[in-house]
């Protein structure tokens, strides 16, 4: 079973990034230059990864398409700087 909870504002994507497991991450949307872009957030050892993937529309629904970064962090401050430029204002956002 898979469990997601929303995430609707930064500092609650934060703290959900700062008790992320190794088998846990967020989702988001997010933009990348000009292209929207689905941001996701995972926990390594050496601290966070963040892949980006640009956007296909499937019919009624919006799937993952081409990455256009990977990008990894050292410190939770540094996943944090990169996120608040990344993540669209309003927040959608899911940790699982």
């Amino acid at each position: 079973m898979l469990y997601e909870k929303k995430l609707s504002s930064l500092p609650e994507l934060f703290a959900e990034l700062g008790n992320l497991d190794l088998d846990g991450g967020i989702r988001a949307l997010g933009r990348f230059g000009s292209k929207r872009c689905y941001v996701f957030v995972t926990r390594s050892p050496a601290g966070f990864t963040s892949l980006l993937y640009s956007i296909k529309a499937a019919g009624k629904e919006s799937l993952p398409d081409k990455r256009v970064l990977a990008k990894e962090f050292t410190s939770l401050e540094e996943a944090k700087e990169f996120l608040t430029k990344t993540v669209e204002k309003p927040v959608k956002a899911f940790s699982y």
